[in-house]
């Protein structure tokens, strides 16, 4: 097997969540536990209910039906995602595994998790503000019910970002995620999106309306921004033990100055996740490991760079085999 000279860290984002998510670890890891009873007392709600708890039928669900929407959802996935990780990290030790990471990044919300991976943040202050954005994200979009996001999709991966910027630019949207190879989405007036979807079509690709409570990482979304900056202003920031690929900038951030920016930009700006990516492997990262629910990230990586190694960790089977294949590589 080849060793794994940079082993990168990638963290999900909104859209990753479902029902259930973090049981398994929950049940085997006494700090995974811990985390989820803080993140109720920080939160004031159940948090752990309404990620691993089963409905029950007839009688009222509180917070557990509200997974999807975005205040819950982003506690939730930032939450679940740090979870896993130190299930990952006590595997690690109990199998005197060295867990020698270069390279962390985070998709959008995930970003707020690589950093408190990294140090660069306590999990009260992390989790406090990712509360904060959910809810100014969240406010905002609300104000513009007829604006929304579109996943533009081409299965062959002959995604042409020039000339999704050029259809931006007609139908007067915007790039909010570049994802990979396939996929870009966009965002703005829904009227806007649907008529650049019937051009899309013409063109031979997909494009699906997202079910999303706002144009999130568009300019529209720049008051929000606003709000955070003065959260973020006043949060506890250090500098990071690791490396962050920044969204935004793409850049590799440790700065506090510029830790903080990056999270205000990131709320209207484009998410270029494609380009961190590229980067991240030119730099020498030739494992990665998603770290959180699903296997949204691992699977646009694939999209990005087939040649590198990828791997996940959302339950026992994942979280087995992966240190299984760290060990060795140990």
């Amino acid at each position: 097997m080849a060793k794994y000279e940079k082993i990168a860290l990638l963290f999900p984002g909104q859209g990753s969540q479902y029902p259930g998510m973090g049981k398994e670890l929950y049940e085997n890891f006494t700090c995974v536990r811990e985390i989820y009873e803080k993140a109720n007392r920080i939160l004031g709600y159940d948090l752990t209910r309404q990620c691993i708890g089963k409905p029950i039928f007839g009688k009222k669900l509180g917070h557990k039906g509200d997974l999807n929407e975005t205040v819950y959802t982003q506690p939730a996935v930032l939450t679940t995602s740090y979870a896993c990780y130190k299930a990952m990290e006590e595997a690690c030790r109990q199998n005197g595994i060295k867990l020698d990471v270069a390279l962390l990044a985070g998709h959008s919300l995930g970003e707020y998790t690589a950093l408190l991976v990294s140090g660069a943040m306590g999990f009260e202050t992390c989790l406090k503000l990712v509360r904060k954005r959910a809810e100014y994200m969240s406010e905002l979009g609300r104000g513009y019910p007829d604006a929304g996001l579109m996943a533009i999709i081409d299965r062959n991966g002959g995604l042409s970002y020039d000339r999704i910027c050029d259809l931006c630019r007609d139908f007067e949207v915007y790039i909010t995620l570049n994802n990979s190879k396939r996929q870009i989405v966009v965002g703005g007036s829904k009227k806007q999106l649907s008529e650049m979807a019937r051009q899309l079509e013409r063109e031979k690709k997909c494009a699906t309306m997202l079910n999303v409570e706002g144009p999130f990482h568009t300019p529209i979304m720049k008051p929000a921004a606003s709000k955070l900056k003065i959260e973020l202003d006043k949060s506890n920031v250090s500098i990071a033990s690791k490396p962050i690929v920044a969204n935004v900038s793409t850049d590799a951030i440790v700065d506090p100055d510029h830790i903080r920016n990056e999270l205000y930009r990131q709320v209207f700006e484009v998410v270029d996740w494609r380009r961190s990516m590229e980067k991240a492997v030119r730099n020498g990262g030739n494992l990665f490991i998603e770290v959180g629910p699903k296997r949204v990230l691992t699977n646009l990586l694939k999209d990005i760079e087939p040649t590198v190694s990828r791997m996940n960790v959302e339950d026992m089977k994942t979280l087995e085999r992966t240190v299984r294949v760290l060990a060795s590589n140990n």
